[in-house]
């Protein structure tokens, strides 16, 4: 069928199965007894995150004018409903939006599940995900910590490579050193650069992969490792050479939540990107206090793209940013 840009861009057999999908997801949800939340689109507060853009736009309300932002994930908003004294574990089901990312695994406006399980820790929350895989058919999930997937497929231990090493490999893919920046901050974006460009396309073809003991150097709102310091409470999970999901036990402090922010915004500065306004909303219900819970996000859209057999997630979602 030519020009046909007025119609879906999955098949709709592909759209039934998906909304199929979705239902046993609420389900498996519902048989532990989670809670399905419901949070806004739209926020007053910026992402920190030095690798995500937001999308603005304005609220005019009669001569006022407010700029709000489209959210990149339902996180903040469902940690205020945690520090809300639910006292329940929850998830939800929802559109997030990340500027600047279109392709075979992106679309800028995509469908996440975010689920925060109470008084889990990481290898309880390691479980409920192998748990969850296995349900829709996946082998079981293979463990390999950060530093053990780096030797594997690159020989250097992560936490003690040296510099030189780094940029040797860094050539390969012909990265350029930044100027002005620290030490900590150069090896963790040549780390990242090798972990995306080096490792993950050779990760889960069979099962899909999960790594874990991510370096406290990288750390976003993740508990620190109590017995070793230099480990973040973090694991992701990779499919075919794609990631899938991360998963975080709980940072809870809001003071160590701040310090966080504060160093996004000094990396944005020193990469000569704008400064973000950090939500106050998040860091008062942190102080108020969050209880013990650990947390999964996953990219929904990929997920369901695997389960169909599908080469692009715009064969698994109805319609992507060209014909929407």
């Amino acid at each position: 069928m030519k020009n046909s840009n007025y119609l879906t861009s999955a098949k709709i057999n592909d759209l039934i199965q998906r909304a199929i999908i979705i239902k046993k997801i609420r389900n498996f949800f519902d048989k532990k007894n989670f809670i399905e939340v419901e949070t806004p689109i739209l926020t007053k507060y910026e992402n920190t995150n030095i690798y995500l853009q937001q999308f603005s736009t304005n609220f005019s309300y009669f001569t006022n004018k407010k700029e709000l932002f489209l959210i990149t994930s339902p996180e903040y908003h469902m940690k205020r409903i945690l520090a809300s004294k639910i006292n329940h574990s929850i998830y939800q089901i929802c559109h997030s939006f990340r500027n600047g990312e279109f392709g075979r695994y992106h679309n800028p406006e995509f469908t996440m599940l975010e689920w925060y399980h109470k008084n889990y820790n990481l290898k309880q929350l390691m479980l409920e995900v192998n748990s969850f895989f296995k349900k829709f058919g996946f082998n079981k999930i293979k463990n390999y910590s950060y530093k053990k997937i780096f030797l594997k497929y690159l020989k250097i231990n992560p936490f003690h490579v040296n510099q030189k090493k780094l940029l040797f490999l860094i050539k390969k893919i012909g990265f350029v050193k930044e100027k002005k920046n620290n030490h900590f901050f150069i090896k963790n974006n040549y780390l990242q650069l090798l972990f995306d460009l080096y490792i993950v396309p050779k990760l889960g073809f069979i099962s899909p992969i999960l790594i874990y003991n991510f370096p406290a150097s990288q750390k976003t709102t993740e508990t620190i490792n109590k017995k070793n310091k230099n480990i973040a409470n973090r694991f992701e999970v990779f499919f075919k050479g794609v990631e899938l999901g991360n998963g975080f036990h709980e940072l809870t402090n809001y003071k160590e939540q701040k310090k966080r922010f504060d160093e996004d915004n000094n990396k944005r500065k020193l990469m000569g990107l704008p400064i973000k306004r950090v939500d106050n909303y998040l860091l008062k219900a942190m102080k108020y206090g969050i209880p013990n819970y650990s947390g999964m996000a996953i990219g929904l859209d990929r997920f369901i793209m695997f389960l169909l057999k599908k080469k692009s997630i715009h064969k698994a979602i109805s319609f992507s940013i060209k014909n929407s």
